[in-house]
């Protein structure tokens, strides 16, 4: 992790280390789909979706060109923290 990366400041319920980070490229939330890094993964009904501002925010936060890191089990993303622009994985 870069040095700017750990200069970071996230709410307590952010983790230390992401276990995955990238850039969002896609998003058909209809068919369940999202495209991070070139990469499609599926997205769990029940994902749940941080941000420094909530806990537990909405779907609709996620946005192509979005920075997020994510957690994902057999290839379904679980959780999401959405991530400053500036971030620097």
């Amino acid at each position: 992790m870069s040095t700017q990366a750990m200069a970071q400041k996230f709410p307590g319920y952010y983790p230390a280390e992401f276990p995955e980070v990238g850039v969002i490229d896609g998003i058909n939330l209809g068919a369940g789909e999202i495209r991070i890094d070139d990469s499609v993964y599926r997205v769990s009904p029940k994902a749940v979706i941080r941000s420094r501002s909530s806990k537990k925010d909405s779907v609709t936060r996620l946005r192509v060109g979005a920075n997020v890191g994510f957690r994902a089990r057999a290839g379904v993303i679980v959780e999401f923290w959405l991530l400053p622009r500036n971030y620097d994985k």
